[in-house]
């Protein structure tokens, strides 16, 4: 049976430099001979645009952990008008790391977002409540995008950052800032690619609004917290 240990080693309001401290902490208490990897999750939001993300770096040695929490933390907290509201450390008896993988080419995801936008109006036109909006109007379809960007490091097992967002120019750009810094600071080496997550039958209504001659349908999506 699959083990997992997973505890809050720091939350917004207490001392930037005590991740590391933290993190420390809890590996040296919990770690033991059947734990194979440990994930330090950053759990973040980009105040300006409203975008939420996560980024995630995966080791299987305890001996260095402290140090790249605290590195991830500040290069993630220097992103932009980012709030880490968590950071988490997950302990676990497997490798999760190799679990996930993220090798589309931006373009390749661009080109899914396309065909996603194409059947998000195919499915949603039908519903009743939108149909009778739509009488007279022109329709715009929100939907909310979540995607992966996958890099590789030497110095962990790999990192791996996940942005949600419903406009992506906006999620191509932070991707963009941060893999950059996390590749100027060292924690990464280059970018493998990337995955967009669920389709269009993972998506639901979340709000309309009716502004003028135009409807606005905002889609959300079920998440499974990636492992």
């Amino acid at each position: 049976m699959k083990k997992e240990l997973e505890a809050t080693i720091w939350s917004w309001g207490e001392e930037f430099e005590d991740v590391g401290k933290n993190c420390e902490k809890y590996i040296s208490k919990r770690w033991d001979e059947n734990i194979k990897e440990c994930g330090v999750w950053i759990l973040a939001r980009e105040r300006n645009e409203g975008i939420i993300y996560n980024v995630v770096l995966f080791v299987s040695d305890p001996k260095n952990i402290s140090d790249l929490a605290q590195r991830l933390f500040y290069a993630t907290l220097f992103q932009g008008n980012t709030k880490i509201d968590f950071v988490l450390a997950r302990l676990s008896d497997s490798i999760s790391a190799s679990r996930i993988s993220c090798h589309d080419s931006m373009e390749t995801v661009e080109r899914e977002l396309k065909k996603l936008g194409e059947k998000v109006i195919e499915k949603f036109s039908g519903d009743p409540k939108i149909r009778q909006m739509m009488i007279g109007r022109e329709v715009v379809f929100i939907p909310e995008i979540d995607l992966l960007c996958e890099l590789e490091s030497q110095l962990t097992n790999k990192i791996v950052v996940e942005v949600i967002h419903d406009f992506f120019p906006h999620i191509r750009d932070l991707l963009d800032s941060l893999t950059s810094r996390l590749i100027k600071e060292g924690l990464a080496k280059r970018v493998l690619g990337y995955k967009l997550e669920g389709g269009v039958n993972d998506l639901k209504v979340e709000d309309t609004e009716v502004r003028g001659k135009k409807v606005f349908v905002w889609l959300t999506r079920t998440r499974k917290v990636t492992d």
